[in-house]
């Protein structure tokens, strides 16, 4: 049986190949299942879980929050949804 500990490093290679695609950092924080997003705009986000797969995902205010700040937490988020689905259908497969 595939423990949580074994999908996290999957889960996060996954999920920076998809950042990337919108230019888009990802930085683990020190804490345990921290992690800070940072997109070309300069918006921050602030990821994070307790249970694996259940992912929080906080916008840090640095600034105003624009319409782009938008798209970035929407794109962010659907990367999130992918990457989880992506490692579940994976595990259906074995």
């Amino acid at each position: 049986m595939i423990t949580a500990s074994e999908l996290i490093p999957e889960f996060e290679k996954l999920f920076r190949q998809k950042l990337q695609l919108n230019n888009c950092r990802l930085k683990k924080k020190k804490q345990e299942n921290n992690y800070e997003i940072t997109t070309p705009a300069k918006d921050i986000f602030l990821m994070y879980w307790c249970d694996f797969p259940e992912i929080k995902l906080i916008y840090q205010p640095v600034g105003i929050r624009t319409k782009q700040t938008i798209l970035y937490e929407r794109a962010i988020r659907d990367h999130i949804i992918f990457c989880v689905s992506s490692l579940q259908d994976k595990l259906a497969l074995l």
